[in-house]
């Protein structure tokens, strides 16, 4: 956890191995009030440490990293409403 400008900023990364290997790491300074003058963010940076396929709009990014910001209070809670939404679909046909 780190300060800027007075403003806790969190952030934590996972790493999670498989068949491939890819980090996950999330950073974010909380609700902020407001649109994303405000200064709220949330930032979820996917690394390929080893073997994972992922595309960007149709690019390759294997062997690399990419990153999605969110800025503003609205946009976190509908970024994390959509992640719930994600999970829900993906769980839903597949036991793990």
């Amino acid at each position: 956890m780190n300060k800027y400008d007075g403003v806790v900023i969190k952030k934590s990364t996972k790493v999670f191995t498989s068949m491939n290997i890819l980090e996950t790491t999330v950073e974010h300074n909380g609700f902020q009030g407001g649109d994303a003058g405000h200064g709220g963010y949330v930032t979820v940076t996917f690394t390929d440490l080893s073997g994972t396929s992922m595309e960007v709009n149709g690019v390759d990014f294997c062997g690399e990293q990419f990153s999605i910001t969110f800025k503003g209070s609205t946009e976190r809670q509908t970024f994390v409403e959509s992640l719930q939404f994600i999970l829900d679909e993906l769980k839903s046909d597949v036991t793990y």
